[in-house]
């Protein structure tokens, strides 16, 4: 999985809730990349056995996707009212 910093490199005195917080994120983008890989095998073959046995892994992985998610809400919830506003401000062009 890819680091976009190291949360340990530093000597900040850390509490064990923004340590939790910053793994619950690394996660979050951890799975997000699983279900992308799964997606690419999925879509590149024909095989039914393999669509249907990757198919629910992609959804395994978007259930562990929601689990993060609730947690870092329940951790942060500035993170979850700035993604609930996002969320709202979020429209298509079928939306209006």
């Amino acid at each position: 999985m890819k680091r976009f910093f190291n949360i340990y490199d530093n000597n900040m005195n850390r509490s064990n809730n923004f340590m939790t917080i910053q793994n619950c994120r690394e996660d979050i983008i951890g799975e997000l990349d699983a279900i992308i890989q799964y997606e690419n095998h999925l879509f590149s073959t024909d095989d039914p056995s393999a669509r249907a046995t990757i198919q629910d892994i992609v959804d395994e992985e978007k259930l562990h996707v929601g689990q993060l998610f609730g947690l870092l809400f329940k951790l942060d919830p500035i993170s979850q009212r700035q993604f609930e506003k996002g969320y709202k401000e979020f429209t298509t062009d079928d939306d209006k």
